[in-house]
């Protein structure tokens, strides 16, 4: 990789949403909370026209379909310059759905797998797990590992950079082929709460 640019893992190899687990009423939700979720952080990483760089604090919506509580609302502002087009298509495409236009049925593949590549990339800005009740997955505020692999380091590359309160678990993992003299590679940059 040559450059500033940050290239966490996320999105492109997600687990489709599982539909048929979690049911009619909680799949709908589900998809609901995720919709709602990705407006909530589209909107607030447009609003900041500046600094776009800096931790982004974005409250998580209102919902009982997660298992348990997120653990923090920092948004790591390096997962939404890459992927915010990307997170802006997947929300339209749960739109007829989350506004009740549209029914969601558990054998609908395209929609499980918008709704799981919604939710990885949610996951990575928060840098914690959104499990819903009924998922046999990690739960949630569970850590989600970040791992790059870099070519050639130019610039700076991060693995997290925002705040990490003291339940979070982080584990960056970073492989370059060549840092430069002009390239920086860090792991986490923010503060650590303990």
């Amino acid at each position: 990789m040559t450059g500033s640019a940050v290239q966490p893992i996320i999105g492109s190899m997600a687990d489709p949403l599982s539909l048929a687990v979690l049911g009619g009423a909680a799949a709908t939700e589900g998809i609901k909370f995720l919709y709602g979720q990705a407006a909530e952080v589209i909107k607030a990483w447009r609003a900041r026209r500046k600094d776009r760089e800096q931790p982004l604090e974005v409250p998580i919506v209102d919902t009982s379909v997660l298992d348990a509580q997120p653990t923090g609302t920092t948004v790591n502002p390096a997962v939404l310059t890459q992927a915010h087009t990307t997170m802006l298509e997947l929300w339209q495409q749960l739109a007829p759905y989350a506004q009740d236009l549209e029914n969601v049925e558990d054998t609908d593949a395209e929609l499980a797998r918008a709704a799981g590549e919604l939710r990885a990339l949610l996951e990575a800005a928060y840098g914690q797990r959104f499990t819903f009740r009924g998922e046999r997955r990690e739960p949630t505020g569970t850590r989600v590992a970040v791992e790059q692999v870099l070519g050639t380091v130019a610039g700076l590359a991060v693995g997290v950079e925002g705040d990490i309160g003291p339940a979070a678990t982080v584990v960056v993992r970073q492989d370059a082929d060549e840092v430069t003299a002009e390239g920086t590679v860090i792991g986490v940059k923010g503060r650590i709460s303990g």
